[in-house]
């Protein structure tokens, strides 16, 4: 008898440090760990990766009850407690173009842009804009709030302009391209791919909102629902789920190409790992 509940015991506390070391997701049908990089964040949004120091910047509600004010922040490499870049107003949307070593931060007054060279030597480079969401392809375009209009930063004599992108005449709300040069666009009726070339849009079926676009290191785009990552099939152009992550948030790429997502409270990167 004694011996059966040593058994026993050996097996629940196997079973126990198992689940421990199972504590993941699988993507692309392939078990990934889970390293969670912060905690204790109120719905971190908008991730971004600097791949030369190795920095996770997001934005973050800061506003109390119903209140919806937003703040930048960052995450370092091994060290969870972040740092708030506190001279961006109202900061929410991010974009690094680690090409060109320069990061971008929008706000109610408009975009900045700051060396990743030199820390904290920040200048606003367009005035008058609310900036909703940002994205880099050569050069930095970004939706305005609440217009939902897309507008691309041109370099002049005098500095930089934003220049309206009539091409999309449409109200959006995420706006992406992809390694062929593609576009993609959200709105209120759902997701749509605009092929290199040409203006017509497709319609992608499947899920109609979404949290975010993200273009990895390869030039794959990704499509964040509220529960999980999406790729498109080009076949037949309906949207496939690649993972199940409940109240997902934000997502980005680290310098190996690793997933890293957020949720209501936390920044998590996905490993690669098998499940024993």
């Amino acid at each position: 008898m004694k011996k059966i509940v040593v058994y026993l015991t050996i097996f629940v506390i196997l079973s126990v440090v198992n689940s421990e070391k199972c504590d993941g997701i699988y993507l692309n049908n392939k078990f990934h760990r889970k390293d969670i990089l912060s905690i204790n964040i109120d719905r971190p949004y908008q991730l971004s990766y600097d791949k030369h120091r190795h920095r996770v910047y997001f934005s973050y509600n800061i506003g109390k009850e119903e209140e919806d004010r937003f703040n930048i922040a960052y995450i370092e490499k091994g060290n969870t407690a972040h740092k708030i870049k506190d001279n961006i107003e109202n900061g929410f949307a991010i974009a690094i173009d680690n090409k060109n070593y320069k990061i971008y931060f929008g706000g109610s007054l408009g975009i900045y842009e700051e060396s990743l060279k030199k820390e904290n030597e920040t200048k606003k480079i367009i005035e008058g804009f609310n900036v909703w969401d940002m994205f880099i392809k050569e050069k930095l375009h970004f939706i305005n709030y609440p217009q939902q209009r897309l507008y691309k930063c041109e370099n002049e004599e005098l500095g930089v302009k934003a220049v309206r992108q009539r091409h999309i005449h449409e109200k959006i709300y995420q706006y992406a391209i992809d390694g062929d040069e593609n576009s993609y666009i959200t709105n209120r009726t759902g997701l749509y791919m605009i092929k290199n070339g040409t203006s017509d849009r497709i319609f992608i079926k499947g899920i109609n909102n979404f949290r975010c676009i993200e273009v990895d290191n390869n030039g794959v785009v990704y499509f964040c629902g509220q529960h999980g990552i999406y790729v498109i099939n080009k076949e037949d152009y309906t949207l496939e789920k690649i993972a199940e992550i409940r109240n997902i948030f934000g997502l980005t790429f680290d310098h190996e190409n690793n997933f890293i997502y957020s949720n209501p409270h936390e920044i998590v990167k996905l490993l690669s790992g098998d499940c024993k």
